[in-house]
């Protein structure tokens, strides 16, 4: 994103407690500890992955070629190198785009899906399939209420407005309009009411027994 989106998240980030470590790679995860190349050991209690997205591992059994993050190496046209009959779309499929990765996101899956769709037409019509071009509309990132950055149209945009882009690209993109309805009745009640209950399974120090927790977010 562009270094004024980056600072922005930053800040927000830090005035809600989170630690940033840019540039520091995590190198080992074990009980009660986390160890960083920039670090050393970190002591911890509870260790949240919420970094990375990596291809069903159940591909390598059906004997395709698996590369980096387990995601299957495809043509331009989004055929398997030597089976063009088959075709990898979405998180699963690695492809590059000036020298660098398409990123594993929704806008990727979604043009992938419709070009994949349009070269299985052209194949059954004795047509050449056409190579996938990724036209990037944009990213968006929540980084807590009324914050967000966005980078779409060509411009940027943070805090209320972006975080109101991204409520309303995420519902236009759904399919249908009972399901636009349903997510935004829920997004209004949470948003008013304060209602994202967060259910904990924590170990009850009292009896030795686990318990439910419930909080509020």
């Amino acid at each position: 994103m562009a270094p004024r989106l980056q600072e922005y998240a930053h800040t927000r980030l830090v005035k809600r407690r989170v630690k940033i470590r840019p540039g520091s790679q995590v190198q080992a995860v074990g009980p009660g500890r986390v160890v960083t190349s920039a670090d050393g050991a970190l002591a911890t209690h509870t260790v949240v992955w919420a970094a990375g997205v990596r291809g069903d591992p159940a591909v390598g059994a059906w004997g395709l070629p698996v590369g980096r993050s387990g995601r299957v190496p495809v043509e331009e046209t989004l055929q398997v190198p030597g089976h063009p009959e088959v075709f990898v779309v979405g998180d699963l499929a690695y492809l590059e785009s000036g020298g660098t990765p398409l990123p594993q996101v929704a806008q990727v899956a979604l043009q992938q899906g419709a070009a994949a769709a349009d070269n299985i037409v052209r194949l059954r019509e004795s047509k050449a399939p056409r190579p996938f071009v990724y036209k990037d509309l944009g990213v968006l990132a929540v980084v807590g209420r009324n914050a967000a950055v966005a980078q779409v149209w060509g411009r940027t945009f943070t805090g209320l407005p972006a975080w109101v882009l991204w409520l309303t690209i995420h519902l236009a993109w759904l399919i249908g309009f009972r399901n636009r309805l349903v997510v935004l009745v829920n997004w209004a009640w949470n948003y008013i009411f304060y209602r994202r209950a967060v259910r904990l399974i924590l170990p009850d120090v009292r009896g030795g027994r686990t318990h439910r927790q419930t909080g509020r977010g």
